[in-house]
């Protein structure tokens, strides 16, 4: 438990060394001052824990110490540097443009350079931003996107691809849903468009959904979306994966994106 401790003080020995204020504290203590006591009660309290193996509890109690000198943080976070972001949904009569749902969901997102986890979130597929909920929920933030690396939401793994012209030339900057990831990468790009239409004089804003595939092999990401495009790629394996998706009776168009995630799996399976 000592060697635990001693750990931990050195993993948080960068964040206790900060010079800034608690925002709203008038009490003459630092924030680092603040958490350091915080971790220092935490570290303290006996609990079942302690019958764990040391390198678990090391690792609940980094999580648990984290996620106060976040909560200390507050405004001084830079996660909230941001703009603010209006919401338009009022403006459509069917959809909205978010990816899964339009409530606020936690998600974790890696912003520049920092991962912050447990942030309630959106992610605006129509203009392909992450939108977070400021810390005092009075409004919206619409992150800088140069800033975003990665953001996990509602089981889905985004990456901000694209932004290498030279090892990604073949791709649109922005976020994609990783969808498979071994020795070939199968990425999906949510795309969402509003179509209006003016049935008796006046304006009806609807939201419809297409999203592209894109296939990662030999350092070149190929643009699929029939069975077809991806036997094409794939040809060394046609015949096996053909039958992959009949022995799992898996009809491509009626399941694209299954068969896709499918198809890519069992081909590294077959060259291993």
């Amino acid at each position: 438990m000592i060697w635990v401790k001693q750990k931990l003080a050195l993993t948080l020995n960068p964040f206790l060394n900060m010079k800034y204020s608690l925002p709203g504290k008038n009490n003459g203590l630092r924030g680092p001052a603040s958490v350091f006591f915080a971790l220092l009660f935490f570290i303290s309290t006996p609990s079942n824990a302690q019958h764990m193996a040391d390198t678990a509890m090391l690792r609940l109690q980094k999580t648990n110490a984290v996620n106060i000198y976040y909560q200390a943080l507050q405004q001084q976070s830079g996660l909230y540097n941001g703009s603010e972001y209006v919401q338009y949904t009022h403006l459509l009569k069917e959809g909205h443009p978010y990816f899964d749902t339009s409530v606020l969901t936690n998600g974790r997102v890696y912003y520049d350079r920092m991962v912050y986890s447990n942030v309630p979130m959106l992610y605006d597929i129509i203009k392909d931003e992450l939108i977070i909920q400021h810390y005092n929920k009075v409004f919206l933030v619409q992150l800088i996107r140069s800033k975003i690396d990665s953001f996990y939401i509602h089981g889905h793994y985004f990456l901000h691809l694209g932004r290498d012209s030279i090892t990604e030339g073949n791709i649109q900057e922005g976020f994609y849903d990783r969808l498979y990831d071994g020795k070939i990468k199968l990425y999906a790009k949510r795309n969402k468009f509003i179509q209006e239409s003016i049935p008796d004089m006046a304006v009806v804003r609807k939201v419809y959904q297409k999203d592209r595939y894109f296939l990662f092999r030999d350092g070149t990401y190929h643009d699929v979306y029939t069975e077809s495009s991806i036997l094409k790629l794939l040809k060394d394996e046609r015949a096996a994966l053909k039958q992959a998706l009949k022995n799992q009776k898996i009809k491509f168009r009626k399941n694209r994106e299954y068969a896709m995630k499918l198809m890519a799996e069992q081909y590294d399976v077959l060259n291993r």
